[in-house]
């Protein structure tokens, strides 16, 4: 079995096929298309051939040096700096020099797969591991870290520990499954006291003349962004309008309404609260919220009530919440699905 390695600064053009022998959204075109420019570093795509037919496409990031976003750092990971139900902690860490310059495996949205029918094909999966090895050497990478591999990318996470990459538990994400019929019958089953706090914050929202719904982005655009805008520079996160506004124009432009889930909380002088979150089938992905200061419990209703019965409508089986807040998340029926990275160093010179 021959396996050559190619590699790109744009999307090549059998990623498209690519993606359609894989059943995960995270590697279709309109979800890179949409998120991938919020990755730090240079796109790399490598695609990987078996006998001159392309198998796996790896969507990577050629970083220089650490990012501002420890998140993607593979020092920041390995030292437990992020948070994690599981603490780590480096017994020895290593040098930032030993690390970098790093090629970085991942996906838009703190994930990690690969794409193509030899994503499942063990032999196929270890030698494009080892093609990429002498790739990223060659060209002067002293790591190569696949961060955000979840549980259901099972066959990437065994050939990366078979290959011998160094396994670190990372955040998990937040799943809820919906095996229900009806935003009651969601409702019946959480806690007692979760039953109470959503109707208690609806009926909240409800005096305060604050009506919840669905609206269509276009038609919330700036509002959408003001509030985005708002939650993060309330948590110290880089709060750049154009960047966020053109992720807002890249969703309309690629994604049909239907499938942009606005939940709203709204009253006469404008939106009081949103969440956001893009359809791929049968996985509604949850990406944003914000809420005005005198707008409490606009996010349990907006995420837990209307986006539920909005997926529900479109028949959604599952809602892939995102990572942190897991303890909020969980007491809502989510159920964590875990992320764990992998790390690949080079010795210097090595090829």
């Amino acid at each position: 079995m021959q396996i050559d390695l190619r590699s790109t600064v744009e999307r090549p053009p059998e990623w498209a096929m690519l993606a359609a022998a894989t059943p995960d959204y995270v590697v279709s075109v309109r979800w890179l298309e949409t998120m991938a420019p919020l990755l730090p570093g240079e796109p790399r795509w490598l695609i990987a051939t078996v006998d001159g037919r392309a198998q796996i496409g790896l969507h990577t990031r050629w970083l220089r040096s650490p990012p501002g976003e420890p998140r993607y750092d593979i020092a920041a990971v390995l030292r437990g700096d992020i948070p994690s139900p599981e603490l780590h902690r480096c017994s020895e860490p290593i040098p930032i020099d030993a690390l970098y310059p790093s090629l970085l495996v991942v996906l838009p949205g703190y994930v990690c797969a690969a794409a193509g029918s030899g994503a499942a094909d063990q032999p196929v999966l270890q030698g494009t591991l080892s093609a990429v090895e002498v790739w990223a050497a060659a060209r002067g990478a002293r790591s190569v870290s696949f961060l955000y591999v979840p549980q259901r990318q099972e066959p990437l996470r065994r050939a990366l520990i078979e290959y011998g990459a160094q396994a670190v538990p990372l955040y998990p994400t937040c799943v809820l499954p919906l095996t229900f019929d009806s935003v009651e019958e969601f409702h019946h089953q959480l806690p007692k006291a979760r039953r109470r706090d959503i109707a208690r914050l609806r009926r909240r929202l409800t005096e305060s003349d604050i009506a919840v719904g669905e609206a269509e982005l276009a038609q919330v655009r700036d509002e959408v962004l003001d509030l985005r805008l708002g939650l993060l520079r309330k948590y110290g996160s880089e709060a750049d309008a154009a960047v966020q506004s053109s992720v807002i124009d890249r969703m309309l432009a690629l994604y049909e309404p239907q499938d942009v889930v606005v939940a709203v909380a709204r009253r006469k002088d404008g939106l009081a609260g949103f969440s956001l979150g893009l359809r791929h089938e049968d996985t509604l992905r949850l990406l944003w919220c914000g809420q005005r200061p005198d707008a409490y419990g606009a996010y349990f209703v907006t995420c837990f009530y209307e986006s539920v019965r909005a997926a529900l409508a479109r028949g959604v089986t599952r809602i892939d919440y995102g990572i942190m807040k897991w303890d909020l998340k969980m007491s809502f029926g989510c159920r964590l699905e875990q992320l764990t990275g992998h790390l690949l160093t080079i010795a210097p010179n090595a090829e």
